[in-house]
């Protein structure tokens, strides 16, 4: 069936999509920079995936975004590959359950979730050796717009998904 050959092609730019956030946002230090702020573009990209995905494919994806994600930076530790894995079951869970599939819960979900992700950053990477003072500085001066910055990018990811989406349903 004509479905069949769809998702190799949907799986493949998948991964080109994935490969270039992740790639865009370790390699080139003048990307999208605002007063030293840069958003993490995986977190609404893995949302908006999510939004459409069974909770093991999102795992799946979560995990594996995670990982490389983790290969490009220093002294994460497996960090991404958890934190991204959680987020993916998450999403993936609430948008079927409590959510509607909508642009209006996927800026919602985008904003919790980066928010959470952050606040995890903080209590694993910061709380020891910081002052609470300095911790909160960090959460208000980096967090607060690298989580508005980055909600802006739902806008396409969430388009792509309900698209690739439709593809596969028809």
């Amino acid at each position: 069936s004509m479905n069949d050959k769809k998702h190799p092609f949907i799986i493949l730019l998948n991964l080109i999509i994935f490969s270039v956030i992740i790639l865009l946002q370790y390699t080139d230090k003048a990307f999208i920079r605002i007063n030293g702020v840069s958003p993490l573009l995986i977190l609404p990209l893995i949302t908006a995936f999510s939004m459409f995905h069974s909770p093991l494919t999102s795992a799946l994806a979560g995990m594996t975004a995670g990982i490389f994600t983790d290969a490009v930076t220093v002294g994460s530790h497996g960090f991404n590959a958890v934190i991204l894995l959680i987020i993916g079951v998450f999403v993936s869970c609430v948008s079927s359950n409590l959510f509607n599939k909508n642009l209006p819960s996927c800026v919602v979900l985008t904003l919790i979730i980066s928010f959470l992700y952050h606040i995890c950053h903080c209590i694993v990477f910061h709380t020891f050796g910081t002052r609470f003072t300095e911790t909160v500085t960090y959460l208000l001066e980096y967090s607060l717009p690298s989580v508005l910055l980055g909600t802006v990018f739902i806008f396409p990811f969430y388009f792509i998904y309900k698209h690739f989406h439709k593809l596969k349903s028809n």
